[in-house]
């Protein structure tokens, strides 16, 4: 885990209804269901801060890279949410950072953490880009954490 779970931190808080097919035989949320919960929480945070719509799907970026460590499974009828940042901004790409939670004895505890990243790309060639500024300042304006700014990682 890249530090301590501070639920304060984080103003992006998506909560997510578990449903009988996000299940696996043995009655748990299955892992793959675990990406469509991150996608969910990138979506509300990117329509949220960053004036993304998904109707028209406008935005230029796309996953590059999702690292999630599960530490307690999720069940049907668990309170879950998905508590999303950005930990990390780089020349070209930048790092969400996420936490899926259950409550337990109503606090969040964390099942999961991951590091999603994303890379900046020109819808009309294909290839990688620099962030855009607006989306930088977006983010430094929402933020409670400040990013890390790591221009040695694209």
């Amino acid at each position: 885990m890249n530090r301590e779970f501070k639920a304060e931190e984080y103003k992006s808080k998506k909560e997510i209804k578990v449903r009988y097919d996000d299940l696996d035989t043995l009655g748990h949320v299955n892992n793959k269901t675990y990406l469509s919960y991150l996608e969910e929480s990138r979506i509300q945070y990117m329509t949220d801060v960053l004036g993304f719509k998904k109707e028209s799907l406008d935005f230029d970026v796309v996953v590059g890279r999702i690292d999630i460590s599960y530490f307690s499974p999720l069940h049907l009828n668990d309170t879950v949410f998905v508590y999303t940042g950005i930990s990390r901004i780089g020349e070209k790409s930048f790092d969400f950072q996420c936490y899926i939670t259950k409550t337990l004895n109503e606090k969040d505890v964390p099942a999961a953490y991951a590091v999603v990243t994303m890379v900046s790309v020109d819808q009309k060639t294909g290839k990688t880009k620099p962030n855009e500024q607006e989306m930088v300042k977006a983010v430094l304006a929402f933020e409670t954490i400040k990013p890390e700014f790591n221009t040695n990682q694209k």
